[in-house]
């Protein structure tokens, strides 16, 4: 019975250490509830499906210390492809929690399981929707795509760069400005909500516009989200595609 390759033992190793760190920072890891030891067994699955597919093989070190500098180089570098798609999602949770604090959901948060900490309401269902549009679009046979792509062009083992600066420049710029976008109709509706209730405050003067303005805000604002979210595919779009385009970027 012949016996496991080591090269291919140690190149299995090595792209788990990378799929393990991209997928750590993956907002699939936090929609997905599953126990840690299933992304755990899912990970080595994939890393030796890829390596036996692809026919990876990583050069033996030398010595304990060598292995370990090959395996935090592997670390390093999924988690800055996992990056680039974190701050994908982090821009729909930045224009929800902007919205909430216009909205006057600031005052009322959601108690994540995964991460223990608050997040905000709009936030989390502007995330959703992204999830929604990712897994619709084909999004995960892509990441698929391109994890294995990733594979071939900087084999386990392999040497490799830290990209410029304004690489990640730019990707921040498309986080920013897609945050802008997806957020926009809904904060211009609640500016004009906002004047209106300002006049009427002058008009009448014993209205009580902090009991009133915030379910009025709260219908605006969900009700232009609600009408707008078909026009937000476009921006999903160019804000996935930023994702691979960062990925082309860190291993020309």
């Amino acid at each position: 019975m012949p016996g496991i390759d080591p090269a291919w033992a140690l190149a299995v190793l090595l792209l788990w250490a990378r799929l393990g760190s991209l997928l750590t920072l993956s907002p699939l890891a936090q929609v997905v509830k599953a126990p840690s030891v299933f992304w755990v067994l899912f990970t080595l699955a994939l890393s030796g499906t890829l390596c036996a597919a692809l026919g990876l093989r990583a050069p033996l070190p030398d010595g304990v210390g060598g292995l370990s500098l090959l395996i935090l180089g592997e670390a390093a570098l999924g988690t800055l492809l996992g990056l680039s798609l974190h701050m994908a999602f982090a821009a729909l949770s930045m224009a929800g929690r902007l919205l909430d604090l216009q909205m006057g959901f600031g005052m009322a948060a959601v108690l994540d399981p995964v991460t223990r900490a608050n997040i905000p309401v709009v936030g989390v269902a502007l995330t959703m929707l992204g999830m929604s549009a990712f897994l619709g679009g084909d999004g995960h046979h892509a990441l698929l795509r391109g994890i294995a792509q990733i594979a071939q062009w900087v084999p386990p083992g392999a040497v490799w760069r830290l990209p410029d600066a304004s690489l990640l420049a730019r990707a921040m710029g498309v986080m920013f400005s897609m945050t802008i976008v997806v957020m926009a109709p809904a904060l211009f509706m609640l500016l004009l909500t906002e004047l209106v209730l300002d006049v009427t405050s002058r008009v009448l003067p014993q209205m009580n516009v902090l009991f009133i303005g915030m379910p009025v805000k709260a219908l605006v604002g969900l009700s232009t989200l609600a009408i707008a979210a078909p026009g937000m595919a476009p921006a999903l779009r160019r804000l996935f595609a930023s994702v691979f385009e960062f990925w082309q970027g860190v291993v020309p």
